[in-house]
């Protein structure tokens, strides 16, 4: 039988050739997931045996994951502001950038000792991760979550009940915010809407290949479905809310025009991410 160590070894050079720099990473995550510990009692333990059904189980998620296939698909859950989320093909994989657009609105809500319970409406919600991640940090908050995609809308629900959060999160079929109807009713709408322009050559291939493309691809400027979703929110948000949305490199010029033409909406800002690219769109609708 093999130890923890030597076993470890041998999946970071089985998985440089799709991981690269993140082998050592990756090979934590899998070996993990086996031995059901972290990178630290795995050092721990390094002189430790596996069993050979415990070798199977690894060989087969090494194997899964040399065939390009994400990391997170291969586990089966991410961490994503602090939860652990299931995570499969039915969704985007919550990516960092995106705990950035949720730290952007839970700034913008107001304090909630300072008003009575506050809505928020999370479109295009895949996985649930930025739902979810709104009603744990702020438990006086109510959120619909919605999808167009009944596949991820089922993945986000199991999501909910692993966390205990049906109660205060809604699950709605749809995208278009205008299944609504009439009337001012949110205090925040946010979205991690596709952005990505049709045809892009720099879209890596395992997102191509692997994730849905419902949830990456707009139109061939990539800006379609953002702008449809601003031009529905300024009638759903209440005077005063904001609209909060991750955006694609090179987009925040032709968003702050497009925002120009429109009166319902204050001066956009636009965050960078860690990346210093401009990421986080945040507009607040005129009193």
């Amino acid at each position: 039988m093999r130890t923890i160590g030597e076993l470890r070894r041998g999946t970071v050079a089985l998985l440089h050739a799709v991981a690269g720099d993140s082998a050592a990473f990756e090979a934590d995550r899998l070996l993990g997931q086996v031995m059901k510990c972290g990178p630290t009692e795995l050092t721990l333990r390094a002189a430790s045996s596996v069993t050979v059904s415990e070798e199977d189980q690894l060989a087969k998620l090494i194997a899964d994951r040399l065939t390009g296939r994400p990391l997170a698909y291969v586990i089966g859950h991410v961490e994503f502001y602090g939860l652990d989320l299931l995570c499969d093909s039915r969704a985007l994989i919550p990516r960092p950038e995106t705990e950035e657009l949720v730290a952007a609105s839970l700034d913008r809500l107001p304090d909630p000792a300072s008003v009575t319970r506050l809505l928020v409406v999370d479109v295009g919600t895949g996985s649930g991760n930025i739902a979810l991640a709104i009603a744990h940090q702020r438990p006086d908050v109510r959120v619909i979550a919605t999808d167009l995609d009944r596949d991820a809308l089922s993945l986000a629900g199991e999501n909910c009940r692993r966390l205990s959060l049906s109660g205060r999160v809604t699950l709605l079929a749809g995208r278009s915010l205008t299944m609504f109807g009439p009337g001012s009713f949110a205090d925040l709408i946010v979205s991690n809407p596709p952005y990505v322009a049709a045809g892009d050559p720099n879209i890596d291939r395992s997102v191509i290949d692997f994730e849905p493309h419902v949830a990456v691809f707009a139109g061939p400027s990539g800006l379609e479905i953002l702008f449809e979703l601003l031009a529905e929110a300024q009638t759903l948000l209440k005077p005063g809310g904001w609209f909060v949305s991750e955006i694609g490199y090179g987009q925040s010029d032709d968003i702050r025009d497009f925002l120009r033409t429109r009166s319902a909406w204050a001066e956009p800002v636009i965050y960078r991410d860690l990346a210093s690219i401009e990421r986080i769109l945040t507009v607040q609708r005129l009193r």
